[in-house]
């Protein structure tokens, strides 16, 4: 009869669960007690909420009677009523559940956050002063130019996301700063750019005299 059920320690662990019984005379439709842990909004206060929700469609009138249908249902109910209030007395029991859980969730959060910090510093910058050299050289360009400067691709430290930027030259003289198809300030470029993977760097044919990321390191002391 019941199709579905998680243990209390499923339900307390995740803060969510449910309960499901077969419905009849609904096309493959089911009564459920849902149990959750709600946090309001206006206190920061946690309780648990329960509701038993029942078909509202696929109603099936061929194969069994209204008579019938409706005992079986009122019947499936009662016995999810009695879970819900099996389970409000032992909300101590989910509460214990969930606090452990919730410890659980903060570790593994703190390991991956650790785990990231790791492959981030693992990756050279770029620096302020070789970011600072690439975005004037970009922007000399599209002003000589007087149109968008070539592109330059870089990736993120840690997880080695791809972006692209270019110097954009606007018809009324401005030179602004996309990175894909968004549009950042020159201060904001040259921050993302410094805290690039300095591996990844290719500033392309923006000028000569911008040294090859690679090589920035020892062509400027090591301190770039």
């Amino acid at each position: 009869m019941i199709k579905h059920e998680d243990t209390l320690q499923q339900i307390g662990w995740n803060g969510d669960g449910n309960i499901k019984w077969e419905a009849k005379g609904y096309r493959n439709e089911t009564i459920d007690l849902h149990i959750k842990r709600n946090t309001r909004w206006n206190d920061d206060k946690s309780e648990w909420k329960y509701d038993i929700e029942i078909p509202r469609w696929g109603r099936e009138y061929d194969n069994v009677s209204d008579v019938e249908a409706h005992e079986h249902n009122y019947k499936i109910y009662g016995l999810a009523l009695a879970k819900l209030k099996e389970y409000k007395s032992r909300e101590d029991e989910l509460e214990a559940e969930y606090q452990k859980g919730e410890a659980a969730r903060k570790a593994e959060e703190e390991r991956k956050a650790a785990e990231r910090q790791a492959k981030i510093d693992a990756d050279k910058p770029v620096g302020h002063k070789l970011a600072k050299m690439i975005c004037d050289n970009m922007v000399k360009q599209a002003r000589e130019t007087m149109q968008d400067s070539k592109e330059i691709v870089f990736k993120t430290r840690g997880d080695h996301h791809e972006n692209q930027m270019r110097c954009v030259y606007t018809n009324t003289g401005l030179t602004l700063f996309n990175i894909g198809w968004g549009r950042v300030s020159r201060k904001d470029a040259m921050a993302k750019l410094a805290d690039a993977w300095i591996n990844s760097v290719d500033t392309g044919d923006i000028k000569d005299e911008i040294p090859d990321a690679r090589l920035a390191g020892f062509m400027m002391g090591g301190k770039a």
